[in-house]
């Protein structure tokens, strides 16, 4: 699924509502991903694949700063715009 425009927010939402098969109301930036959206173990490690997949690394000691999903589409919106086209 590698992109050479990075999503913008609204698509980025329904590509993590279609991994969590859960309605795009539901993810919302203020949205925590554990306490709100229910990410477990699990669909942690789906999340860090599907970020591969886009062409991202989330390196151990950022990824526990990623807390909300305005967290994580900040973290995929630099990496994806430092990227080379």
């Amino acid at each position: 699924m590698t992109t050479k425009e990075p999503l913008n927010q609204d698509e980025f939402c329904a590509v993590l509502a279609g991994l969590l098969e859960i309605e795009v109301t539901q993810v919302r930036p203020e949205s925590y991903l554990v306490a709100d959206l229910g990410i477990d173990s699990l669909r942690a490690v789906q999340l860090l694949l599907l970020l591969e997949e886009m062409g991202l690394t989330v390196p151990l000691e950022r990824a526990w700063q990623i807390e909300t999903v305005a967290d994580l589409y900040q973290f995929y919106h630099e990496q994806a715009a430092a990227r080379p086209t």
